[in-house]
């Protein structure tokens, strides 16, 4: 039997790593992120250091392969310091279907829990496999953003997901 791959916070000195991930998760599927492959295939390797840092950003490791991501962006501010989202998440194509994303959000719940209240999630209406994933582990719809993404002249609407931390 083979050992389940790794789940561990980044560090910059994965930055290599995260930015080969990242850009591909932008080029393969651009629907599913807010940013674009043009706008960080631009950015310095110091830039993506910077946001595993600040996004709290978690990987799946099988040896040295980077398989997959998520991020935990804690919201600042008083009145919203109770919140934070989960955002970046991307798995490799031949990981899919592993329960690696199940484990990854597990992983920044656990993060999270202690931390923050809620997570909150925007996810592409058309990507059926993400919100049946963020279901099973947990999220609930309470929105839904209209045209939230553009893509030339493409719209997405963006669902809009919470899972809540702590028992009321």
């Amino acid at each position: 039997m083979t050992t389940p791959p790794s789940i561990r916070p980044l560090t910059p000195s994965d930055a290599v790593a995260y930015r080969d991930i990242r850009l591909e998760g932008l080029q393969r599927n651009p629907e599913a992120f807010s940013s674009t492959f043009e706008r960080e295939s631009a950015m310095p390797l110091d830039w993506f250091a910077e946001r595993i840092v600040k996004g709290h950003v978690f990987g799946a490791f099988d040896g040295g392969e980077l398989l997959g991501v998520a991020g935990y962006w804690p919201q600042e501010g008083a009145k919203v310091s109770h919140k934070a989202g989960l955002w970046g998440m991307y798995i490799r194509k031949a990981a899919r279907g592993s329960g690696l994303g199940q484990r990854l959000i597990a992983a920044i719940v656990d993060h999270a829990s202690g931390r923050v209240e809620q997570l909150q999630l925007g996810v592409a209406s058309d990507n059926e496999a993400a919100i049946r994933l963020y279901r099973k582990t947990g999220f609930s719809e309470y929105g839904r953003e209209m045209k939230a993404l553009k893509d030339g002249n493409r719209y997405f609407d963006e669902i809009l997901m919470v899972r809540f931390l702590t028992r009321d």
